[in-house]
Parts: C-alpha cells; sequence; structure tokens
C-alpha cells in the first residue's frame, strides 16, 4: 500500500475528518474507483444524523445510582458510624444506559438536526450524532480499504 494512502488512512482512523476529503481527490488523481466512495463519505446527511440521534434519545439513564445513593443515605440513619456517601452528580450522569419504553420520533430527531445545522447551534446529543455517523462512514471507508488490501496477495521480492 502506498506511503501517502496509508497515512491518510491512518489520520482518518484517528478521526481527522477532513483527511477523507483530501484521500478522495488524492483517490480521483490515482484513478482509483473508490474516489466516489471517499467522496460520499466526506459529507453527512441529515437524515444519517438523525438516524443516530433516534439511537441516542432511544437510550435513558440507569436509575442505579439513585437507588443505591438513597440505600447509602439509609444506611447514614440506621448507623451512628460515619458511612462515606458518594454526593456527586458525576457517577449519575455516566451511568449506564437502557432502552427506554417509546421509541423517540424520527421526523422530530430530523426536525432537530435540521433546526441544529441552520441555526448553528447544536445541542450535546446532536453533536454525539454527528460524531458517531461521522465515525460510522469513516469505518465503512477503512473497511473498503482493508478488504482491498486483504484482496491482493503479497508477493516475496523479485530476485535480482
Amino acid at each position: 500500500m502506498d506511503t501517502e494512502l496509508r497515512v491518510m488512512l491512518d489520520s482518518i482512523d484517528r478521526g481527522d475528518w477532513e483527511k477523507i476529503a483530501k484521500l478522495a481527490e488524492w483517490l480521483e488523481s490515482q484513478g482509483d474507483t473508490r474516489a466516489t466512495v471517499a467522496r460520499q463519505s466526506a459529507t453527512l446527511d441529515p437524515q444519517e444524523i438523525a438516524d443516530e440521534l433516534v439511537k441516542i434519545r432511544s437510550m435513558r439513564g440507569s436509575n442505579d445510582s439513585f437507588f443505591s445513593l438513597l440505600a447509602e443515605i439509609g444506611l447514614l440513619g440506621l448507623f451512628e458510624v460515619p458511612v462515606p456517601v458518594n454526593l456527586s452528580t458525576g457517577h449519575v450522569e455516566s451511568a449506564p444506559t437502557t432502552p427506554r419504553w417509546w421509541r423517540p420520533s424520527a421526523k422530530k430527531c430530523l426536525r432537530d438536526v435540521e433546526k441544529a445545522l441552520k441555526t448553528k447551534v447544536v445541542p450535546t446529543d446532536v453533536s454525539r450524532a454527528m460524531t458517531i455517523a461521522r465515525r460510522v462512514k469513516a469505518d465503512r471507508l477503512l473497511a473498503l480499504f482493508q478488504l482491498s488490501d486483504q484482496a491482493t496477495p503479497v508477493l516475496p521480492p523479485a530476485p535480482g
């Protein structure tokens, strides 16, 4: 594999999304048919972002940390020995997520994405959905190169 190509692919794998457009240009200059896929991977469609936003909004925070906090407070009431209680909210925000009962509206998610793109005020969940959508597209692009790299047999150097 070409060194320049390897550097661009490694940059994309590390999350440097601007390299996707440069990769597409480089592939076009080389006459590579994968340039079209790379060009498509360089842009995000609002629907792709909305699809990821639906997945994000389909998850809700777990109540496990809330119940453990209540249990710790109950222990404080039962015993006079000081029990360490974690009153910080950091563990609540990073709690595992579980599926919601009702799936959020795909139309509302799409409207929220379009509004965020239009106003350039991007809420956290929309920003997260954008990052995930970009990662998905980049992973598909990188997989295309891995498949073609595996399909090409490595020949030993010619004697000479």
